[in-house]
């Protein structure tokens, strides 16, 4: 009986491996209902940032300037759920944290509190997390390829810390420091597709976009991506990618201006499992 029981189950298996095997799509990056990716992103931050107590002026920092413009590895993961063959939930993380550290002449200094001049130490801590949740829909979909449009959530938070010393306006040995720790909620509307070159190599990529002015928000936001993935079964794979983000943002807050016009970029390199 047990052994009746054991060749059951293997065959349920096997039957369950061969329509997996027998579908329709030409690869199963097509088809597959969950699937789960964990890697490396390697970005870099290009722009300016500010934050501006009302009625002062506004001072411009270029993350080149400060030396926060290197290219830092980070943790990447994503989750997509297919509950439907048309229908998909996806969610995204990756970010970027790196310090850097300056030691020269600043005509002048403004960053919330700091109001420095002259032969300075700057310090900064500058951080990045994106968080995105969005459902698509497969307007076009068949063997090889689909095509689909959606819409969604980056949720972004800035952690942008800057602490100043030296011979701040004339007076040795003095210290200066501030910090943004802020969350935006920026919804967005996008457009993605895969298409699959052979059984175990598919192309996947999108676009984002979102431009709005609501609450105390203002600006936009374009997104675009691309991987390129290797299964080497069903169900596992490893891939290449490559994200860029431009963020164009005012957040009014607590009679504080903090203003980001960040370009974010780099490649990625993952693991995936599917089911």
């Amino acid at each position: 009986m047990k052994f009746r029981l054991l060749a059951i189950l293997i065959g349920s298996a096997l039957s369950g491996s061969a329509h997996a095997a027998g579908s329709d799509s030409l690869n199963p990056m097509l088809d597959d209902k969950f699937t789960f990716r964990l890697g490396a992103t390697w970005l870099k931050a290009d722009g300016d940032f500010s934050s501006t107590r009302n009625g002062e002026p506004t001072d411009k920092l270029s993350t080149s300037d400060l030396g926060v413009d290197d290219t830092e590895t980070n943790a990447a993961f994503s989750a997509r759920w297919r509950f439907t063959e048309r229908w998909r939930l996806s969610f995204d993380y990756f970010g970027l944290d790196i310090d850097g550290n300056v030691r020269e002449d600043f005509d002048i200094l403004d960053f919330g509190d700091i109001q420095a001049s002259g032969f300075l130490a700057v310090d900064t801590k500058f951080d990045t997390d994106f968080y995105i949740t969005q459902v698509g829909y497969s307007l076009l979909k068949n063997e090889r390829a689909e095509l689909g449009i959606g819409g969604g959530m980056h949720l972004v938070r800035f952690d942008t810390k800057l602490k100043v010393s030296g011979g701040i306006n004339d007076k040795s040995g003095s210290v200066q420091s501030d910090s943004v720790d802020l969350t935006a909620p920026l919804p967005n509307l996008l457009g993605f597709g895969t298409y699959a070159f052979t059984p175990k190599l598919a192309l996947e990529g999108g676009v984002g976009w979102f431009g709005l002015d609501y609450n105390d928000y203002s600006g936009n936001l374009t997104s675009a991506f691309a991987n390129l993935e290797y299964r080497m079964t069903d169900h596992f794979g490893v891939g290449i990618g490559y994200n860029y983000i431009h963020m164009d943002l005012a957040i009014d807050k607590s009679k504080r201006t903090d203003k980001y016009n960040i370009d974010y970029k780099g490649p990625v390199a993952y693991v995936s499992a599917s089911f």
